[in-house]
């Protein structure tokens, strides 16, 4: 019995050990623009891990610009089938991505040839094509990560020219139809003259979803944050201590989610996922130097909750939130993450919490479990300070 259990725990840790993978979102903007009333844009601004893997990308091997130029075109057919357009029925002619802009790097260019840097980088991928001239009407279903298994929200802006028409929030199975006659056009330009473009949820229940999209940035996709909690947990052999901790975390990780959220305070990632990588390395060393649970680690707990929450924060802000409804989706992301921590703590009481009073117990399990967690938490850290 024993054995068995040790041994579940260990493929357990071992199975979100091995998933070093930065936060996978499902989060996506797609701004559709007329460009004039026989040509379309679509501009797609996605996580970049996320596309790499949907095109299974990391496998590729060969020249670095052999794999750039496969990556393109797996994007590049990729994006016309996810992101589809069709008028009157008919998918839209001629759709092609006409440029590839790299956040940060100053440069737009039709084909790049840095392996490292366009499958690393934030990119705006734009598509374009031709639309047919009579009066018609433009439908567009975005349908990006099924195959990731994550939570689907997009941004959909509709814009004539310049100017915004439209911004919904939609999943990724409910698509939008706009009407394309110079009537309709005018009619929507006067609408939104004076009134800023709405936040429309397209039937779809934004509280309720985004609870969903801060669960699953737990479970399965927030393998660091898992770790930390874990790190906690198995520091603890009863209950109360755990609770003092994993409340000051929360409480933590809310306050600078807001702060970042509303732009009072935050940090870029490139210090924040270093120092989230680090603090799960100091509570997994202190588990296995520390045999007494010292009264101030509360404080710790709670100052390292400040640097994570500013990473949860990097994930919606690569989303943004709904005008009108910041507060309420901000406070359903916030309850996923907390109702994500939850699930993690409770398996992990599930599977150990008849060992706690066990002699063995921190020797077979606290130990080498904190080893694990401390040894990924520190490849993590060279990883994202060193970005091999």
């Amino acid at each position: 019995m024993i054995q068995h259990s040790l041994r579940f725990v260990g493929l357990f840790l071992l199975a979100i050990c091995s998933l070093a993978f930065p936060h996978a979102t499902g989060t996506s903007k797609v701004a559709v623009r007329l460009i004039d009333p026989d040509s379309v844009t679509v501009e797609v601004n996605a996580n970049t891990e996320e596309l790499v893997n949907a095109t299974h990308s990391t496998a590729d091997t060969g020249s670095a610009m052999e794999k750039s130029r496969l990556f393109q075109e797996r994007t590049e057919s990729y994006l016309i089938s996810r992101v589809n357009l069709t008028v009157n029925g008919r998918p839209v002619d001629n759709m092609r991505v006409v440029r590839w802009k790299l956040h940060g790097a100053g440069r737009e260019d039709d084909f790049v040839h840095d392996t490292n840097l366009i499958m690393t980088s934030p990119s705006i991928i734009t598509l374009g094509g031709s639309l047919p001239k009579e009066r018609r009407v433009l439908k567009v279903t975005v349908n990006l990560w099924p195959e990731l298994g994550v939570q689907a929200i997009s941004e959909v802006s509709f814009f004539w020219r310049d100017s915004l028409l439209d911004r919904r929030w939609i999943k990724m199975d409910s698509p939008l139809r706009f009407e394309i006659s110079p009537d309709s056009l005018a009619a929507a330009l006067e609408r939104t003259k004076h009134v800023e473009a709405r936040a429309n949820p397209a039937g779809t229940n934004l509280f309720a979803r985004f609870i969903g999209l801060g669960y699953t940035h737990i479970l399965p996709l927030g393998m660091d944050h898992i770790l930390f909690v874990l790190g906690l947990f198995f520091f603890a052999t009863v209950m109360r201590p755990l609770l003092i901790q994993i409340t000051a975390f929360t409480v933590a990780h809310s306050i600078t989610l807001g702060l970042s959220m509303l732009g009072i305070f935050s940090l870029p990632s490139r210090i924040v996922e270093p120092l989230i990588a680090l603090s799960i390395a100091v509570v997994g060393i202190e588990n296995i130097f520390s045999k007494k649970l010292r009264p101030s680690r509360w404080m710790v707990v709670f100052g390292f909750g400040l640097i994570h929450g500013m990473g949860f924060a990097g994930a919606l802000k690569e989303l943004g939130l709904p005008p009108g409804r910041f507060w309420s989706t901000l406070a359903g992301f916030n309850i996923g993450v907390e109702l994500g921590q939850l699930t993690v703590v409770s398996i992990a009481f599930a599977l150990t919490y008849w060992m706690w009073k066990k002699p063995w117990y921190r020797a077979w399990v606290v130990i080498p479990a904190s080893v694990l967690i401390s040894v990924v938490a520190l490849y993590w850290f060279a990883q994202r300070t060193l970005g091999f």
